[in-house]
């Protein structure tokens, strides 16, 4: 019996909140946001998918439904909270698309089920981001308000309102935060190749992800089938160029897909 003082599991499905449920899905896609984005960021994209693909975005805490939640500022902790709520869908194929923070975050849960001798991703989609291994950033969460604000509007990630909002912003701080210092995570122990198709996405213009840095992800895999492909934009052509890279998802996932019945 759970002990009185015991916290209750946190509910799948604040977890996947726009999840739609397939039937019989034929591959399952869990995306994970940037540093401060939630599972919004991926509204609208269930229409750009293939038939059978099921969209899972991914809610971490501290934004939108669950605000008031704690966010989670360590990489491992977050890994440890989000593969019991995957587990039960995991008995499809799936694959994970990660963009900036979220290419980190997907990484190390394939690394940790590649560890477990888990079911493992037919495919990697990481956008926005290089790997950890290449880590040159500055850790930003960790400087003083004002210097971290400042760093905030060269991300351009975070709405300007938002900044000039001195109560909203007080509230989102924390969760920012600890996103930033998830996307800076150090490469840790576990750092082994993975057995699993990368590709890799990025944008001419991003000052933040150099184009030259995408082809590093190839040293993450020992799969043959690694990509890298470049769009027009900057750090956040997911909302620039939005069809452009929806129609690459769809190609990746057209190559990884269980077949059709």
């Amino acid at each position: 019996m759970r002990s009185a003082n015991a916290p209750s599991p946190t509910p799948p499905d604040r977890w996947f909140p726009t999840r739609k449920p397939l039937p019989d899905p034929r591959l399952r896609l869990f995306c994970l946001p940037f540093a401060g984005g939630s599972a919004a960021i991926y509204n609208g994209w269930g229409a750009g998918m293939p038939v059978g693909v099921e969209l899972c975005p991914v809610q971490l805490p501290g934004r939108e439904r669950r605000l008031m939640e704690k966010p989670i500022d360590n990489l491992p902790a977050l890994v440890d909270a989000l593969l019991p709520v995957l587990a039960p869908l995991l008995d499809r194929p799936f694959a994970f698309f990660g963009y900036s923070m979220g290419s980190r975050i997907s990484l190390e849960l394939t690394r940790r089920l590649q560890l477990r001798n888990g079911p493992m991703p037919r495919g990697l989609i990481l956008a926005a981001s290089s790997p950890p291994r290449v880590n040159d950033r500055e850790p930003i969460h960790h400087l003083p308000e004002a210097e971290f604000i400042a760093h905030l509007r060269k991300y351009d990630g975070t709405p300007e309102e938002i900044l000039q909002h001195r109560e909203l912003l007080e509230l989102l701080l924390p969760t920012l935060r600890a996103d930033f210092g998830l996307a800076w995570w150090e490469n840790g122990n576990h750092a082994v190749k993975l057995d699993v198709p990368i590709s890799a996405m990025g944008a001419v213009d991003d000052k933040h992800v150099p184009v030259e840095k995408l082809e590093t992800w190839r040293e993450e895999t020992s799969s043959a089938d690694f990509r890298v492909r470049t769009f027009e934009g900057g750090h956040f052509f997911i909302r620039q160029k939005q069809d452009a890279l929806l129609a690459a998802v769809r190609e990746d996932l057209q190559r990884w897909m269980a077949p059709a019945p």
